[in-house]
């Protein structure tokens, strides 16, 4: 699980449109060995525009959706914060501030899928509450 997050070093100019982001950032970007780092707008449409091609889902949908469980119930696990990218500006997981406990935990892109339920658009996951809350707590920007 930690591979996941083990990423190539920022270059000094992502690193300086990163310090000139928002306080709660819409993107991260894991670093190798150090905390995320907030990403530029541009950047973070870039890559959202990547992961709407896989999700069906803008930028602005996955920023809004809520995780669920899978139906009939749809359950709601929490809410999406943040998107984490790698070194290539690729979406690589989903900050998900849990419903019913004070944690933020990051959730790879491949474990959810979107849900589209009349005016609705959300994502599921196979994962369950236990196992979202035994990740471990994101405390990176926007957190």
């Amino acid at each position: 699980m930690n591979r996941l997050f083990l990423l190539p070093v920022l270059s000094a100019s992502v690193l300086g449109l990163a310090a000139c982001g928002s306080p709660e950032p819409d993107a991260v970007e894991a670093t190798p060995g150090g905390e995320p780092v907030a990403v530029s707008d541009t950047r973070a449409d870039t890559a959202a525009t990547q992961t709407a091609l896989a999700l069906g889902l803008t930028r602005a949908e996955l920023e809004e959706a809520d995780l669920l469980s899978p139906g009939p119930e749809f359950t709601d696990l929490g809410d999406v914060e943040t998107l984490v990218l790698d070194a290539a500006g690729k979406v690589t997981g989903l900050v998900i501030d849990l419903e019913g406990v004070d944690k933020d935990v990051v959730v790879p892109i491949d474990a959810v899928t979107s849900l589209r339920r009349e005016t609705e658009i959300d994502l599921t996951t196979t994962m369950t509450a236990a196992q979202l809350q035994a990740l471990p707590a994101y405390t990176g920007p926007g957190a």
